[in-house]
């Protein structure tokens, strides 16, 4: 009896044994796909986005510092091999992974001016563009005062650069491409561009907006084979933005629906919130109205106007066509697109 029980003991072990590793090897069989999966995605990714001769726009966030479920504002546009970001607020470097953009091969980030929503996360990209493989430098553009911010988040991440390289090896975290540069440069004060990047035909422009009081504050062009991208920034209704955006293939430009703050202004009013009645109200005044955006960029030839940083957020066919669409395709007749984060556009060359 005792053997017999023996037995079976053992043939209960073996067969436990045995589940484990089928459980085991089947757990090692989904990792190994899921690894392999991932990398093919990324490294494809990789090589369509960076493709020479192409350009194209990734809206990697769209929204504003009011509260939605969009990521804080930036635009990478790919052209001719290269990466180029252009703002980069809350949350953006994980936006960017999550998308699949090859982040490691960032070379250059524009910044526009100084609100948190369009730097907040510049620490980020900095450091995970490195911590995923950049072997490069990295320059980070904008007007002056973009050497304090880079130099703040250097500050701030001294130690994790520090302690990345002293644990994976200099083979793996090359101390040599952490961090970034900054280059400072003065918008003219007559509206006119001034070229600030330049690199294998494609030149970046940079140029002064009004979005008093915050000053400085840029918008940005892009030129390419003949095609043009312009970055408006935050800025008010301006001769500037119009003069910059004359003709171009794709303007992306923040827009607000001036009439519908005013009445969440109104509302803040009527349940005494002078704090947020304040804000509804001083925003109005630095920012560009759906129609005025929709005159601008009739008057200007603009071929395609995308939309970004849309305040306020809002959701479903029937919003977005009352708050932005109706107000602007009544007096704009090119090609409107209402971004969203994760929008791509591609931009056929001739």
């Amino acid at each position: 009896m005792q053997l017999k029980s023996h037995y079976f003991k053992i043939l209960f072990l073996s067969i436990c044994s045995l589940g484990s590793l089928t459980l085991s090897c089947s757990w090692d069989r989904f990792v190994l796909s899921r690894v392999n999966e991932s990398t093919t995605v990324k490294a494809n990714a990789a090589k369509e986005l960076l493709a020479k001769d192409k350009i194209t726009i990734v809206l990697t966030g769209t929204g504003s510092p009011l509260p939605s479920e969009s990521i804080q504002n930036s635009t990478a546009i790919f052209v001719n091999g290269q990466f180029l970001l252009f703002d980069a607020g809350d949350g953006v470097a994980m936006a960017m992974e999550k998308l699949h953009l090859p982040v490691s091969e960032i070379g250059a980030v524009f910044i526009t001016h100084f609100h948190s929503d369009h730097f907040a996360d510049l620490g980020e990209v900095i450091d995970r563009s490195w911590l995923l493989g950049r072997q490069k430098p990295l320059t980070v553009y904008g007007p002056k005062g973009v050497t304090d911010l880079v130099n703040g988040f250097l500050k701030s991440y001294q130690s994790e650069y520090y302690y990345r390289t002293k644990h994976h090896g200099e083979s793996v975290m090359p101390s040599q491409w952490k961090g970034a540069k900054s280059n400072e440069f003065s918008p003219k004060s007559d509206g006119s561009s001034k070229i600030i990047y330049e690199k294998d035909g494609v030149v970046v422009y940079g140029f002064f907006v009004n979005h008093e009081p915050v000053e400085p504050a840029v918008g940005y062009r892009v030129e390419y084979k003949g095609k043009s991208i312009v970055i408006s920034g935050d800025t008010a209704n301006s001769e500037f933005l119009k003069k910059q955006s004359f003709g171009v293939d794709y303007l992306i430009s923040e827009v607000m629906n001036k009439s519908m703050i005013a009445k969440v202004e109104k509302a803040y009013e009527s349940i005494n919130h002078p704090r947020f009645t304040k804000i509804m109200k001083d925003i109005q005044l630095y920012h560009i109205d759906a129609t005025e955006l929709g005159i601008l960029t009739e008057e200007a030839k603009v071929k395609t106007l995308v939309l970004t940083h849309m305040i306020p957020f809002v959701k479903g066919y029937i919003q977005t066509k009352a708050i932005y669409k109706d107000p602007i395709l009544k007096v704009f007749h090119g090609d409107l697109i209402i971004g969203h984060d994760g929008k791509r556009i591609e931009i056929p060359l001739p």
